[in-house]
């Protein structure tokens, strides 16, 4: 989980529409379960070195391997974190996390306090109902896999209305939400077919919430809270 180590593997992987989706003006960043660092040193790497970037992660591992590429990283339990004392942030980027907390309301209301005014928060939630896993429901099938969208880590599922829903419902006002994926084609498919991107821009406008296996959602702090305890 990004949260932490899944399953004794280290995160490393940098989540590319995560990446776009981060101002390239933020300066001050934080990464909530940052992994081995892998995508604050893209992050770095884009800026020219002119950000900061703090990491959160459960995992002492990660935190060693986070340390050669990000100024600071702390080793905390997400469940439990707040971001006051920890400064001021133009970007918190929770990618891939909020779905393996039990309670990820009360942690999106904490970080209201940690956002500089015109900061942004950057979310990325797995699709429990992207196409091939709505395949496998049909089929009777529901099962628990090491990674992926059924990954056992996961504590909380999400669609393309519930993820908007999650974020909007708590004091935040969605600036956009994106879904990444694409229409269902085969590899050799999607090299002959000159129309396949088209396919899948057509496709992921059409129906997020059926071929998007992910949604990044950028907002900023502003709206409604709901009445969840915080």
């Amino acid at each position: 989980m990004k949260a932490g180590i899944e399953n004794g593997k280290i995160y490393d992987a940098v989540n590319q529409l995560v990446l776009q989706a981060v101002p390239a003006t933020a300066r001050s960043i934080l990464d909530l379960g940052c992994g081995s660092g892998s995508l604050g040193r893209a992050l770095k790497r884009r800026s020219g070195g002119d950000c900061r970037i703090t990491g959160v992660t459960l995992s002492e591992p990660e935190a060693a391997l986070a340390r050669q590429y990000l100024d600071e990283v702390i080793v905390a339990d997400l469940n439990e974190f707040e971001s006051k004392g920890t400064g001021s942030y133009d970007c918190i980027i929770c990618s891939h996390v909020l779905e393996h907390l039990c309670w990820p309301e009360i942690l999106l209301r904490r970080l209201r306090a940690g956002l500089a005014p015109e900061g942004v928060l950057v979310v990325g939630l797995p699709n429990i109902l992207h196409w091939k896993q709505r395949v496998q429901f049909l089929q009777g099938r529901f099962r628990y896999a090491d990674y992926g969208l059924m990954d056992r880590t996961h504590f909380r599922f999400f669609d393309w209305s519930t993820a908007r829903e999650l974020i909007s419902s708590n004091g935040y006002s969605i600036v956009s939400a994106v879904a990444d994926g694409g229409f269902p084609q085969g590899g050799l498919v999607r090299r002959l077919n000159p129309f396949a991107e088209i396919f899948d821009k057509v496709a992921l406008q059409l129906a997020p919430g059926i071929f998007g296996w992910q949604f990044v959602i950028v907002s900023r702090v502003g709206g409604d809270l709901g009445s969840s305890e915080s």
